[in-house]
């Protein structure tokens, strides 16, 4: 019932009452009465358009402007099956729609920026390593003639009579240079092996990871004895085969294995796991290292890949195994993850890429503090 409909019907029941009664009333009153309601009539569908259309109106007005400011979250409340309720439910409609978009663009911009980031710490990562490595092959050899030189020149003057027959201090003090020279000799294959960690891989073949897991357990056996660590094995049967050179593997759960007993000074217990990677890691096979140690905060698990870090006490350690596992890592095309938390220990994933898979190598690395699912 449109609003002229009813305004055209109170006329008309007005003027028959007015009309009917008009030899009674007079002529005058009459008009008056036709006027008074007219004005009702008038007034009535002032009302009803004021309700039922203007403010409506307003309101779908309203919203279009809140929506072009972004506020996406703004609703019209009109329950009527008129063309103005189908209007504002439409309204709501793309609104709610506009919503829904804006949400799932942020999580793509937010999911873009987080892989962009982490791209780029890879990519800092890889040209520290590389730079350390020129520095670190340069200076070891500069160190080692002189200390090769100091070492012989020490283990002759030991057999002499002048020290053999003299007083005991000078041999203890002989015996001091000798193993500080030893030491240096150690730090000094540290760094070789770091500069050259891209260049020495062995023969690559078909690997079950869970061999290679046993076999690193079992030559660390006697350490685990003396400094009192239990070992768990979590072990998934019938992996699929990695391809891989297995001493450089081993080389890696040794490094992790020395660095987790000796975060565990007090001893604990060291868990060697497998399984099947997933998410981003679909298509590898993780081996872990975890630990019940000190384990390390946000700043450390930062830099726990750099070159010559390390958070053992001064003279337990060069700071060079885990970057050199993380060049190993790299040259298998896979990754070395670390999770850690202060007091409850330390967890290394190295993953290795399945056998036929073809991995992306630029995969980025995760470091952070944040439990990994293997």
């Amino acid at each position: 019932m449109t609003v002229s409909f009813i305004v055209l019907a109170i006329l008309a029941v007005g003027n028959w009452l007015i009309w009917d009664r008009l030899d009674g009333w007079g002529l005058q009153r009459a008009h008056l009465l036709l006027g008074a309601w007219t004005m009702g009539g008038v007034a009535f569908a002032v009302y009803f358009a004021v309700r039922h259309i203007t403010r409506p109106l307003r309101d779908l007005t309203d919203l279009a402007q809140a929506l072009g400011e972004g506020h996406l979250d703004r609703r019209l409340q009109i329950d009527s099956d008129d063309e103005i309720g189908r209007l504002a439910g439409a309204f709501d409609h793309m609104a709610t729609s506009l919503d829904a978009a804006q949400s799932a663009l942020g999580q793509k911009v937010d999911e873009r920026t987080y892989e962009l980031e982490r791209s780029q710490q890879q990519l800092q990562q890889a040209a520290r390593l590389a730079a350390v490595g020129e520095l670190a092959a340069g200076v070891a050899h500069e160190v080692n003639n002189p200390a090769g030189i100091i070492l012989m020149r020490a283990g002759q003057l030991s057999e002499s009579p002048a020290i053999t027959n003299g007083p005991t201090e000078l041999e203890e003090d002989l015996a001091v240079i000798r193993r500080q020279v030893e030491k240096i000799g150690h730090i000094v294959a540290g760094l070789l092996t770091f500069s050259r960690q891209s260049s020495t891989a062995g023969a690559m073949s078909p690997l079950d990871v869970n061999d290679i897991v046993k076999r690193s357990a079992g030559l660390m056996s006697g350490l685990f004895q003396s400094r009192r660590v239990e070992v768990a094995l979590d072990l998934t049967d019938l992996l699929p085969p990695v391809i891989a050179d297995g001493s450089r593997v081993e080389q890696v759960l040794l490094n992790l294995v020395n660095n987790a007993v000796d975060a565990m000074p007090e001893g604990g217990c060291l868990t060697f796991g497998s399984g099947i990677g997933g998410g981003e890691f679909d298509g590898f096979v993780a081996v872990y290292v975890q630990d019940t140690g000190i384990g390390m905060n946000a700043h450390q698990l930062e830099r726990v890949f750099d070159p010559f870090f390390t958070t053992k006490e001064p003279n337990q350690g060069t700071g060079l195994g885990l970057s050199v596992s993380y060049g190993i890592a790299q040259d298998h095309d896979g990754h070395l993850v670390a999770a850690s938390e202060p007091g409850k220990g330390s967890r290394f994933t190295l993953y290795l890429p399945c056998a036929g898979n073809g991995s992306d190598s630029q995969r980025p690395d995760e470091q952070r503090m944040k439990s990994q699912d293997v």
